[in-house]
């Protein structure tokens, strides 16, 4: 399994679903699917990739990719500052 933030909130979820059905008496059913979402950033530029059951998808590297993940960072880490 990819090590990644994405990975750990999908295990989260059926976590947390899980714990609410066996509160409830209920047998625990839910899973989580194994994915891999992410930009490989080079500091100038970036090679978006994407692993699922269905599918690979790497695209080329673009400078766009650098500042996509870059925008992303920013909006998602400042909750935390």
């Amino acid at each position: 399994m990819p090590k990644q933030a994405h990975m750990a909130d999908l295990q989260a979820e059926a976590a947390v679903a899980n714990l609410m059905d066996a509160l409830d008496n209920r047998p625990a059913t839910h899973t989580f699917k194994v994915e891999l979402i992410c930009i490989v950033d080079t500091c100038n530029s970036g090679m978006f990739v994407s692993r699922t059951h269905k599918n690979n998808i790497v695209l080329p590297s673009f400078v766009g990719f650098h500042w996509a993940k870059r925008a992303f960072e920013w909006n998602y880490l400042r909750q935390y500052r």
